[in-house]
C-alpha cells in the first residue's frame, strides 16, 4: 500500500457551537475518503494529518475542540499549517508565513555571506 499525498478536506461551521457537530461530520467524511482511497490501494496517514480551525481570533479562541478523531487515532488541532508552500494560520493573518519567509531569506543570506568569506571560494 502507498499513502495518498496532499488530500484536503474542508468543512464549514456556522457558529462556534457547531464545532462538535462539524467534527463528527469530518470523522465520517474521513472514513469515506479512506474507503475510497483503499479501493485504489492508497491510505491516509493519520500521523501526518493536520486539523486547523480558520476564522476570526474571537471565534477560533472560543472553539473548545482541541482533538479530532481521524480513523483510529486522535489528531491535535494546530495553529498553523503549510499548504502549497504557504503557511496558513488560524486567524488568516499571514504572520506565520511572513516569519517563515524571513527566516528562509536570512538563512540563504548567511549562506551567501559565508561563501564570500571562504578562502577556497575566492580567486
Amino acid at each position: 500500500m502507498q499513502y495518498a499525498d496532499d488530500c484536503q478536506v474542508y468543512l464549514s461551521a456556522s457558529t462556534v457551537n457547531d464545532a462538535p457537530t462539524s467534527v463528527d461530520r469530518f470523522a465520517h467524511c474521513i472514513e469515506d475518503v479512506d474507503a475510497w482511497l483503499s479501493a485504489s490501494r492508497l491510505r491516509l496517514n493519520p500521523v501526518k494529518t493536520q486539523v486547523l480551525w480558520l476564522g476570526s481570533r474571537y471565534l477560533v479562541d472560543r472553539i473548545a475542540v482541541h482533538h479530532v478523531p481521524v480513523l483510529s487515532s486522535s489528531v491535535q488541532v494546530v495553529d498553523s499549517a503549510r499548504d502549497l508552500g504557504v503557511v496558513i494560520d488560524s486567524y488568516l493573518t499571514m504572520a506565520d508565513h511572513v516569519t517563515a519567509v524571513c527566516r528562509a531569506a536570512y538563512f540563504y543570506l548567511r549562506q551567501l555571506r559565508s561563501q564570500d568569506h571562504c578562502p577556497s571560494m575566492q580567486q
